[in-house]
This record gives C-alpha cells, structure tokens and sequence, in this order.
C-alpha cells in the first residue's frame, strides 16, 4: 500500500510541475541579471503594481519583448499585468537573491505578429503602445462617416483652436529628435479638439504615418480605449527644425480625474512610434466629471 500511495504521489506532483511550466503565474528575477519576457502579440498594456513601482526597472524592445530588473537591494513582490493581443496575464513579480538563468525567461504566449519599431515612452512608466495598421488614413473614415459631423465648421473651428498656442512643457515627450507638448483641449457640441504642439529637431523632416489617441482609465488599468479620429487640422509633415501645432477631434468621452490621455505619432520612415501620456487633470475643469 505503501509503495502505491508513492507512486500516486510521484505521478501527482510530476502532473504539477507540467501545469506549473505550460502556465506561467509568477515572474522571478535576480541581482545582476536580466529577466527576459517574449509574447507572441505586441504588448499593449505593461504594469508592474499600481503603476509607480521603483522597485523594477523595464524596458520593452520590438513590442513584443521586455527586458525587466530589479533596482533596489531586496525589491518586493508586487502584481504584473501584461496585456498582449486578446491575452491580459495576471502575474506575480518576484526577487530571489540566486536564481538559474533557465528561470529567467518566460515565453507568455506563442503565435501571432509582433509588430516592430523602436519604442519611447518618455518616463518608462508606462506601456508600449501597439502601432496602428498600415492602411489608415489621415482621419479614421469610417468613424468619420459615421458620426456625420459637418467637416467644414469642424474645419473652420479647429483651424480658430490651432492658432491659439497655449501651454507650456509640462506634458511632453522627446524621441528620435521630436518632442510632444500637450497644448489644449475643449468640448464642444459632443465633440472634443486636442492641441498639440510638435517640435521637429533634427535636419530631416519628419512624416507622420499615424496618429492614434487612446483613453486609459482608472477604473480598467489593463485596457485601452481608442479614440477614432474624426478629423484633423495641421500639416502631415514637419520639415527639419521645424514647429507645427496640430487638432485632433473625437467624440466627447466621459472622462474621470485620473484617468489618461494617450497620443501614439509614428514617422512614415522609420516607423519609430512617440508616445505622449497626458492626465486628464491636464484638461479643462468642465470636461471632468466627478
């Protein structure tokens, strides 16, 4: 009976660990080395505790793979969510003081395509966001046909707003030569205008492929939602050395005080993306509802 009850043990445990390795729940790493973690999907969402942990330190390379280590002595556990594709992982983060490098990479998910391109999210705080695709156009037509605005008052109105440069650098990011400044927003007949301010610093000019602002929402950490872009009122290319003010417009979202404004710029050329994260404090007081 003896020898029965532990073979059922030994087949029960070796049962286990099989789970244990097709389903990861925890994410170790180590002092002096780096923890290596690849997802079939580019990573939408990359949030290590309540999003203001010091504790680690991330980067996420080709959208779909980071590189995580730890910046204090003895870090402690905290939550990770990672949203990749149609998959959020809810993860535990963990230091150990000695661990094998075969435990320091984790594969999340197998299948899909990564899309690639180099990444800059300004503090490092918050996740890379998955570029658009390829055959959007300079406002979202379909959203724009939908919503049946009247393009030539939203024209003029928006053109009005552009030239009201306000705001100065509190909300902005540099990458590959460009800066983002968030300018302004107003609400107006359920449609919202966003003004940004864009400095091209480097001798080439600068051709936006893609504009995508999205809202990120206390309420839901581990989503993003999109904000289709009913029209836009600024040039499409920024010559070297230049500065260019450029509206967006959307439809009027309810917005909470600690919510986000997300804005993604991508350069025709490189295809390296901008990423500017603006909080909804940032906007006028009428628009935030309590």
């Amino acid at each position: 009976m003896k020898y029965v009850l532990t073979g059922v043990f030994c087949f029960l445990l070796s049962w286990c660990n099989a789970l244990g390795q097709s389903q990861t729940d925890s994410i170790i790493t180590t002092k002096g080395a780096v923890t290596l973690i690849t997802c079939g999907s580019a990573i939408t969402t990359f949030q290590i505790g309540d999003g203001k942990n010091s504790d680690y330190d991330y980067r996420i390379v080709d959208g779909n793979v980071v590189f995580i280590r730890p910046t204090v002595a003895n870090p402690k556990a905290t939550n990770l969510v990672i949203r990749e594709g149609n998959n959020i992982h809810y993860l535990i983060l963990a230091f150990r003081d000695k661990a094998e490098l075969s435990r320091l990479k984790y594969n999340l998910s197998a299948g899909g395509s990564a899309k690639t391109g180099a990444n800059n999210t300004g503090t490092g705080e918050h996740p890379t966001v998955a570029p658009p695709e390829d055959n959007a156009t300079e406002n979202d037509d379909a959203a724009v046909a939908a919503s049946g605005i009247d393009t030539v008052t939203v024209g003029n109105i928006a053109e009005d707003f552009r030239k009201q440069r306000k705001g100065g650098h509190q909300y902005e990011t540099t990458a590959d030569g460009i800066t983002v400044s968030f300018s302004q927003a107003m609400n107006l007949n359920n449609l919202v205008y966003y003004s940004y301010h864009i400095r091209n610093r480097s001798g080439n000019a600068y051709v936006i492929r893609k504009i995508t602002l999205m809202h990120k929402t206390k309420a839901d950490t581990a989503a993003l939602f999109t904000m289709p872009v009913l029209y836009r009122k600024g040039a499409s290319s920024i010559a070297g050395k230049a500065d260019e003010n450029i509206v967006f417009v959307t439809a009027a979202r309810d917005f909470k005080k600690e919510d986000e404004i997300i804005l993604v710029m991508y350069n025709k050329a490189s295809e390296n993306q901008v990423v500017l994260y603006t909080p909804v404090s940032a906007l006028p007081k009428y628009m935030i509802s309590k």
